[in-house]
């Protein structure tokens, strides 16, 4: 019957209707079986249920119960019924021929439309395979299409294959709310049929639990409808159907197709068929890819081989065949890349890095920004003489200082003046508009003393070179800056603000005072080389002062980032925006914006030509940053003094020492030199110079050491043989920059009689080890010869000087312990000793936050699953003892994402911690591990003898903490990083190539290769303006003085940002609870350097622990009453007993205990919220809801 009739098949005969949402009913009613329990029905346990139509018109539905339907119109195939905007909505049409014409899939406000050719989704249109956006991802699955929508609160799966096929898998959550061809989902089943294709079936899987005789039945009518009654093939698609139902239940399945029966077609390139292959699809880019979905029929590769979805040939190849990717460009296996500091051979997919001797580089640009040695890089606003560098590898004990100056009227704008070498030989000065040496004469550039020798670059540059392997590249404009560069011969012996140089950069905020500070402006402060005021932070967005302002320095800065810009082509190669971001605060922070702006993009373009890729033209894209060039003089991005002056001409020696990295700046065209006019002229009309700041024009003559000698081509030559050849040398003339030479006062005496207190010899001073580089004479009180003052004001020897720590002062002999050292003060000094075991902590938080192991921050978008650590990451690939993965998924309108999940895999035990609690499954007898749980935490003690100690810490909900510590060498991977101490190279991707930013990282660690890659990341703020104001407001409690104690322990501008980006983000429900999560993480970070912070109230981010106490009404009213037999009241505590109690954990909510684990034993404790902490305590119960005393250790 045609239109929207159609005829009912079953066992009574046949009945004409419409089918609506009722149509499951009329089907009970038609074939009299009750709506109650049945011994004709069974309940399927899966962990998610399915509702599937083939063939004809075949349908089986949630409850397993099968019948037939055919019809044209539209159908709605499963719903949520009784509400007005349903979690899904999905519909079908069959055509004329039987097989489905169209699918509508509502999930949301997305909606996504299957036609014969094509698939779309509203506001994109016509998509291509794979496809992932919103929390909807669209992948081939073997010879079927799957869709997957994972959102936080539904996961949903759609699968079809472009015929007669279509399936909807859903959770159990939704059994009674369904309605539509799929039935109501209430968990009973028809089963009553006959068993005419048994034999049939049999061959796709004889052993097979799904029932069969509604199988049968459907088989039975599919050869009975064949126009060929009887064929066989006409039953593909029921026993295709039993193959997927078999295979959802784990059931094996036997490749029952053959050429000529239910036949597939032919497998593309070498892949083979399989009817229960794994759609966990190995590849050369994850060729340990895991999951946990049932098999399905398709194309796969051979065992042993991988798919090479690199080259995108989709072969199969061996792992040794695999080739490697570096920024977009394809490497055959064998091939090798240079790259700073390494070299890098492809082996089996992965770049096989040794690393090369490679100098350190310290730079000091935008006016506040420092980047030490090992790249880690912070914000300090102090006005001082600072100590950049002392090594012991400096001749005549060197040492390289800064000054830093005001340059604006608020605190925060202080500037780089001047740089000073200074050491028993020389003193020396490098200025903006001077440069100042000794013995108060008057000099030029270029100067040579010993084995320096300072000379101009460029027009914008001066160098200093030595022959001790420092060099000092000075930036005179727009802004001064200076760049640092060391030989390796200083790896590990590097003091000052430049960090230590040791590869490590969690250390690098190493004081004078021999500790490891948390905060940058402690750290500065230590190496003050002069009495002056501590450093300040500034609290506050500069941005934040003037919305005009920050509007500006966005639209400027956003050159750097935004596609199209000569800027795109480096981004591939040196992540913008740490840039940008610096970018957009010097054009806030400094009245004077454009020269600010101007050396932030320059800072980003000296990155690219340091990686080898000059941006030519750059200063072209903004009008404030274009140079004018004097004297004929024409700009260039790739410039040098050598053979482009005429003092390079007269002695190559002083000018022809060119850097490792381009520099810009004005200079002579091609066959031109600079002379002494300032004037580019050819080689024939230069000067030669000589001593005494003397020169002779082109073709003169002079008698140097009693001959005569000519001024040829800007060089003397000279006939007959030289009486005094060592008394023949050069004067220099400089443009801009004049020497001052004058004598360097040691004497501690004079220097009180110069600067007065200034020089006041203090116990900071004192252990800097330098003598005071004052800046300006200052009156006031100084100690005594022999004393030094300490923090009080006091003089006291040096032996009695205190030590500095966190912004305390610590007497001597005092102790203190920090993560991995116990230190004693001595004579000013901290003397540290390392403890045995040393742990480091990766941090999941809020919406895509992560600090790795090493101290690198990141944020991301994805919407995937992902490894946040794993070992065996060597190339040959060892067996990986342990894998920690996340879950995230879309949680905001904006696009933001959070962990709904994470699953740690330790061999063959998998624990999943989701939905506020965790389930563990198989069991590994080499692991031992604990679980701990109170009211706001699930915490997981493991240990894997003889490699790591795990603690895993859970706030069921967006919060993760891995804190781990090893016994071996073996190398860590994934989005926490490296865990080798150095941040530089967190950001190393499954390739084992380093990627320019954190996108291209992120991606590399998918744990399945069928999500989409994340191309951005979100400002939820700028999405959800209105929501900024009340999230500033709110996570200023992290700024206020409610933490003030944890300031100088913890740097809590990180925290801040976090918290109001997640506070703008969270717009779906639960606003307080990302905000509360995100001040948890930074009073965890407090917590961990031994600070408690009390910062819950009633009104702010509760926690209701009185709920536990034990109580009863009197009365018929409201009125409560305790029983005498509590011995424990319940209360909320922001973390645990102190240290001389229990040394092991502090964590926030109650006290949790660590008991010696049992083979796999699992010991659950549920902890209480503690009045008072007493050796014998009390644990909470869940059965009595009371507290019982249990002797237990402490370890």
């Amino acid at each position: 019957m045609k239109g929207c009739f159609s005829k009912l098949k079953g066992r009574k005969g046949a009945l004409l209707l419409t089918v609506n949402k009722r149509v499951l009913l009329l089907l009970q009613l038609l074939f009299d079986f009750p709506i109650g329990l049945n011994p004709f029905f069974s309940f399927i346990v899966l962990s998610k249920d399915s509702c599937s139509t083939w063939g004809g018109g075949h349908f089986s539905t949630f409850d397993k119960y099968q019948y037939d339907f055919t019809g044209t119109c539209n159908y709605i195939f499963a719903t949520v019924c009784d509400e007005s905007s349903p979690d899904f909505n999905i519909q079908f049409r069959r055509g004329l021929d039987k097989k489905i014409a169209r699918i509508i899939i509502e999930l949301g406000p997305s909606v996504i439309i299957v036609e014969k050719d094509s698939i779309s989704v509203r506001s994109v249109g016509v998509i291509k395979l794979p496809y992932a956006n919103n929390g909807i991802q669209i992948a081939p699955y073997g010879r079927s299409v799957r869709l997957v929508a994972k959102l936080m609160e539904m996961e949903l799966v759609v699968m079809w294959n472009n015929e007669d096929y279509l399936m909807v898998l859903t959770e159990k959550k939704y059994m009674g709310k369904t309605c539509g061809m799929c039935g109501n989902y209430d968990g009973y089943e028809l089963n009553d049929f006959a068993m005419i294709c048994s034999q049939l079936l049999n061959l796709v899987s004889p052993t097979c639990s799904v029932p069969k005789d509604g199988f049968v039945t459907r088989c039975q009518l599919d050869m009975q409808d064949c126009s060929e009654p009887g064929q066989k093939n006409c039953t593909c698609s029921t026993l295709s159907e039993y193959s997927r139902q078999c295979a959802m239940s784990h059931q094996v399945v036997f490749n029952w197709r053959t050429e000529n029966f239910c036949s597939v077609g032919k497998c593309s390139a070498n892949q083979i068929y399989e009817e229960c292959g794994s759609p966990c699809i190995k590849t050369c880019s994850n060729p340990e890819y895991s999951c946990s979905s049932h098999c399905t029929y398709g194309c796969f590769c051979p065992e042993g081989t991988v798919l090479d979805d690199i080259s995108k040939n989709r072969t199969c190849v061996h792992l040794e065949q695999c080739p490697c990717t570096l920024n977009g460009e394809t490497y055959a296996p064998g091939d090798t890349m240079k790259a700073a500091c390494r070299t890098c051979k492809c082996t089996m997919g992965q770049w096989n890095c040794k690393e090369l001797p490679c100098p350190g580089r310290c730079s000091l640009e935008g006016g506040s920004f420092v980047t030490t040695f090992d790249s880690r890089s912070y914000r300090f606003h102090g006005v001082c003489t600072y100590i950049l560098m002392k090594s012991s590898s400096l001749p005549h004990n060197g040492t390289l200082m800064a000054i830093y100056e005001k340059s604006g009227y608020s605190h925060s704008e202080t500037s780089l003046s001047a740089i000073i070498y200074l050491s028993t030989k020389d003193k020396i000065v490098i200025s903006q508009n001077e440069l100042l040496t000794d013995d108060d004469e008057l000099k030029r550039l270029p100067y040579k003393s010993g084995d320096i020798t300072i000379f101009k670059q460029s027009s914008m540059f001066i160098q200093m070179h030595t022959e001790f392997g420092l060099e000092l590249i000075v930036q005179t404009s727009p802004v001064f800056q200076a760049y640092v560069k060391v030989s390796s011969q200083f790896q590990g012996r590097t003091l000052g603000l430049c960090g230590n140089y040791n590869g490590d950069t969690t250390d690098d905020f190493m004081t004078s005072m021999d500790i490891t500070e948390g905060t940058a402006s402690l750290f500065v402060d230590s190496w003050r080389a002069g009495n002056c005021l501590p450093a300040m932070e500034r609290e506050t967005d500069p941005c934040a002062l003037s919305q005009l302002n920050k509007i500006s320095a966005e639209t400027h800065c956003s050159i750097l980032t935004k596609k199209g810009t000569v800027f795109e082509k480096c981004h591939a190669v040196v992540n913008p925006t740490p840039f940008y971001k610096r970018c957009v605060y010097q054009a806030c922070n400094y009245e004077e914006t454009f020269p600010y702006i101007c050396s932030a993009l320059g800072s980003y373009a000296r990155t690219c030509s340091a990686m080898g890729l000059i941006l030519e033209n750059w200063r072209n894209s903004m009008d404030n940053c274009t140079i004018t060039c004097t004297g004929n003089q024409t700009f260039s991005y790739n410039t040098q003094a050598c053979e482009r002056t005429c003092l390079s001409l007269s002695n190559p020696t002083l000018e022809c020492h060119p850097t490792d990295i381009p520099i810009e700046g004005c200079h002579c065209p091609k066959g031109m030199y600079l002379n002494h006019k300032n004037e580019c002229v050819r080689k024939s009309y230069c000067p030669c110079y000589l001593e005494d700041r003397k020169y002779i024009l082109p073709d003169q003559s002079t008698m140097t050491g009693g001959i005569t000698c000519y001024c040829v081509n800007g060089r003397l030559s000279c006939t007959g043989k030289l009486q005094n050849p060592a008394g023949m040398s050069l004067i220099w003339l400089t443009l801009k920059y004049i020497l001052f030479h004058y004598k360097i006062v040691t004497s501690k005496s004079r220097m009180f009689v110069f600067y007065g207190a200034a020089c006041a010899p203090t116990c900071q001073m004192l252990a800097t080890g330098i003598e005071c580089i004052p800046t300006k004479c200052e009156s006031g009180c100084v100690c005594a010869d022999g004393l030094y003052e300490n923090l009080d004001g006091r003089c006291v020897p040096a032996e009695e000087c205190p030590c500095e720590y966190g912004g305390l002062s610590y007497r001597k002999g005092e102790q203190i312990q920090t993560e991995c050292e116990i230190c004693t003060c001595r004579k000013g000094k901290w003397k540290c000793v390392q403890k045995s075991r040393c742990s480091s902590t990766c941090n999941l938080y809020g919406e895509g936050h992560i600090t790795t192991f090493d101290g690198q921050r990141f944020v991301f978008d994805g919407n995937c699953e992902y490894i946040l650590a794993m070992d065996g990451c060597n190339v040959n690939r060892p067996l990986s003892s342990f894998k920690i993965v996340t879950e995230n998924v879309i949680c905001g309108k904006s696009g933001v994402t959070c962990s709904r999940s994470i699953s740690i895999y330790l061999g063959n035990l998998t624990i999943i911690l989701r939905d506020e609690t965790f389930s563990i499954s198989g069991k590994n007898l080499q692991v031992r591990y604990n679980v701990k749980k109170n009211a706001l935490h699930l915490m997981f003690d493991i240990i894997i003898p003889g490699k790591y100690n795990m603690t895993l810490v859970w706030n069921k909900h967006m919060n993760f903490f891995i804190k781990i510590s090893r016994e071996t060498q073996e190398t860590i991977c994934g989005l926490c990083g490296n865990y080798n101490g150095n941040m530089k190279d967190d950001f190393e991707t499954r390739s084992k190539y380093v990627a320019s930013n954190e996108l291209e990282f992120v991606n590399s660690w998918k744990e399945n290769p069928l999500c989409g890659d994340v191309y951005f990341v979100v400002d939820p703020c700028s999405k959800n303006p209105y929501r900024k104001a009340w999230a500033e407001k709110t996570c200023s409690i992290i700024n206020s003085q409610v933490f003030s104690a944890c300031h100088n322990k913890v740097n809590r501008m990180p925290y801040y940002e976090a918290c109001v980006r997640d506070s703008c983000g969270c717009d779906i429900g639960g606003d307080c609870e990302c905000m509360c999560d995100a001040i948890a993480v930074y009073a965890m970070a407090c917590l961990d350097k031994g600070i408690c912070i009390d910062w819950r109230t009633p009104e702010f981010c509760p926690v209701y622990c009185e709920y536990y106490n034990y109580h009863r009404k009197t009365g018929s009213g409201d009125a409560y009453s305790y029983g005498s037999s509590v011995n424990c009241t319940w209360h909320y505590r922001p973390c645990n007993c102190p240290n001389q109690y229990y040394k092991y954990m502090n964590i926030e909510g109650n006290k949790l205990y660590y008991f010696k684990p049992q083979s796999n034993n699992i010991i659950i404790f549920h902890g209480g919220f503690f009045f008072f902490c007493i050796t014998v305590s009390s644990v909470f119960t869940d059965v009595t809801f009371k507290a019982v005393l249990l002797s237990l250790p402490y370890l």
